[in-house]
């Protein structure tokens, strides 16, 4: 049977808990859990969580990390800076969302971005026809071409789908219509992936020979395009089907975390 002493004591818990959650120490939150209190706590570990003010500023830090150490000796710098532009609007995108905006991601959206900003730059490293690794599985498997511009397109869908559907769940009229969120998702995909072939034929008519040639990356695939462009729509539908059930967990628990 509680009383009014015994109330107390839990609402003076349950700030406790509500502050440390609010400021991603999780582990410390848990200590103040209760079996009165039922709003959950969720590990720090967690992909399907908010990220802590320190994963905010780290992750920036390590991919401008990347972006230096693998701005020295690259393969070819003009291509080198060509491939750097990219990555780096979309790291100047996610920290003006979450300074000026204030639009907090989930943990899986922000480390989503840093693996897709992280292929771009070792592509832009190496150029996307001669990384290492897919040099030597060109080899092993007797493949006719470096694929690492496939996984490069292919992650475009795949790294981006959820941090647009977040965008559309949160802060626009999609919020209640998830199918029309998750559609338009899927075709905002698509036309990045048709406009960035666009773009790549613009600066490579524009650019010397060699220097387009390397930027294209086609190695000699007249469908290289259209392939390409098909790889983010599919990455895209791989992200939907492994990551939205748990997304949308994610968003419930970042909304009821919101109304402590």
């Amino acid at each position: 049977m509680q009383t009014p002493q015994t109330d107390s004591w839990l609402e003076v818990l349950a700030c406790l808990r509500a502050y440390f959650a609010r400021r991603g120490n999780f582990a410390v939150a848990l200590t103040f859990r209760t079996p009165e209190l039922s709003l959950p706590v969720y590990p720090v570990g967690s992909l399907f969580h908010m990220a802590t003010q320190h994963e905010k500023w780290a992750l920036p830090l390590a991919y401008f990390a990347c972006a230096v150490a693998l701005g020295v000796h690259p393969h070819d710098r003009a291509a080198w800076a060509l491939e750097s532009v990219a990555p780096l609007v979309e790291v100047l995108a996610i920290i003006y969302c979450l300074r000026w905006r204030g639009l907090e991601f989930t943990r899986l959206c922000y480390y989503l971005v840093f693996i897709h900003v992280v292929i771009q730059l070792i592509g832009g490293h190496y150029t996307y026809a001669e990384v290492p690794l897919f040099n030597w599985l060109r080899d092993y498997f007797h493949w006719q071409r470096n694929h690492y511009d496939r996984l490069a397109h292919f992650a475009v869908g795949f790294c981006l789908y959820n941090p647009i559907r977040e965008i559309c769940l949160r802060r626009t009229p999609l919020k209640t219509a998830p199918r029309w969120a998750a559609f338009f998702s899927f075709t905002t995909i698509t036309a990045i992936a048709g406009l960035w072939e666009v773009w790549e034929w613009i600066v490579a008519a524009g650019a010397y020979s060699d220097l387009g040639a390397a930027y294209l990356g086609t190695q000699g695939d007249p469908w290289d395009a259209q392939k390409d462009i098909a790889l983010s729509p599919i990455g895209a539908i791989a992200a939907a089907l492994l990551f939205t059930a748990a997304h949308d967990r994610a968003l419930k628990r970042c909304e009821s975390e919101d109304k402590i």
